[in-house]
């Protein structure tokens, strides 16, 4: 397992796609032949799609070989050291040279994702569940095809005249034919932080939108014209009542559902006493020793955010260790749009 915890303690979080060299050859990428150049390669790599899921082989994401006409909304992910794919002796036998191209198709709307996939038995990657299991490189593939379709999906048409866009720059970019204006892909950016108090306790919400037993770290888009640090104060306290300073950043973390950025951090209380919930989006607020929440979490009693997010991060650092929930046993259907302590798309309050 890809682990988050580092020596020396003050150092950043590091998280499951943390290391992953991806080469996105941007010059490259924006001449218009480049995207069929590549798919018609020896060795290039197909990383496909099913909704927001992708194949799994093994404890691998499961890749195909480049063949027939390139298909219509493919989007080229960049070059990879063909010694970190699961199918590097495949690659090497197809004649493949150092770097292999990946390329990811999605398949937007698969009612039945084995129907959809063509196979029985067939195992699957949620990013928000096995993230944490996937090499780092895996990791940062799925993220970032998941970011890039997501954001085709949503942008069709030009949001100056209305008119249906077109794609260019091997899928980062796309024109409207009628006035012109060009449009790229999107990420909003997000503060999530661990609160703590003058006793080194850690500070934990439960969303309404949530079952009543899960808890995570506090989070909150950047509003327009905000700094993170005032974003990240506004948050805390709008949704649990405490004042907060000594703000430390400890790393980020790209969540693409559909876009955000995750920026995460700590911050301290001299007031642990005027807690509370706001009542809108949060219903319960508690304060947890490290022996508390390790307790609640591994009886069942507290539900804590998956590991391959940012938040679940946060809250082992302080910890110092792992955590051994009951949760991590079984992936959690998200509530609207929500996924694992971390904000869902725009228009919905993220959590």
């Amino acid at each position: 397992m890809h682990t988050h915890l580092r020596d020396p303690a003050d150092g950043l979080l590091v998280l499951p796609q943390d290391g992953a060299r991806i080469d996105r050859r941007d010059a490259e990428r924006k001449r218009p032949e480049w995207l069929s150049e590549i798919w018609s390669t020896p060795g290039t790599r197909v990383l496909r799609l099913y909704g927001r899921r992708a194949r799994l082989s093994g404890n691998r994401l499961e890749y195909e070989s480049a063949s027939g006409p390139l298909p219509e909304g493919a989007v080229a992910l960049g070059a990879v050291d063909p010694a970190e794919l699961p199918d590097a002796a495949a690659a090497a036998e197809l004649g493949a040279a150092a770097p292999v191209h990946v390329v990811t198709v999605a398949h937007p709307k698969p009612a039945d994702e084995q129907a959809a996939a063509g196979t029985t038995g067939t195992t699957w990657a949620d990013l928000a569940f096995a993230g944490s299991q996937l090499t780092p490189l895996d990791a940062a593939l799925l993220t970032q095809a998941l970011a890039i379709t997501a954001w085709h999906a949503r942008t069709p048409f030009c949001a100056s005249c209305g008119t249906a866009t077109e794609v260019e720059v091997s899928g980062w970019r796309r024109v409207c034919p009628n006035c012109g204006a060009q449009t790229f892909p999107r990420t909003d950016p997000a503060v999530i932080t661990a609160v703590l108090d003058t006793d080194d306790r850690i500070l934990l919400g439960s969303a309404h939108r949530w079952e009543t037993h899960r808890y995570s770290t506090f989070a909150g888009f950047v509003e327009a014209g905000e700094s993170v640090e005032a974003a990240l104060a506004r948050e805390i306290e709008e949704e649990a009542g405490v004042v907060v300073s000594d703000i430390r950043y400890m790393g980020s973390q790209s969540w693409p559902f559909p876009r955000s950025l995750m920026l995460g951090h700590f911050a301290v209380t001299q007031d642990a006493s005027v807690a509370r919930p706001d009542g809108d989006e949060i219903r319960d607020v508690r304060w947890f020793t490290r022996a508390e929440l390790a307790e609640a979490a591994e009886a069942g009693e507290v539900s804590l955010p998956t590991r391959s997010s940012i938040s679940r991060a946060l809250i082992e650092r302080w910890h110092g260790s792992m955590i051994d929930a009951v949760s991590d046993a079984k992936p959690r259907p998200a509530a609207r749009g929500a996924a694992n302590g971390q904000p869902g798309p725009r228009g919905q309050q993220p959590r």
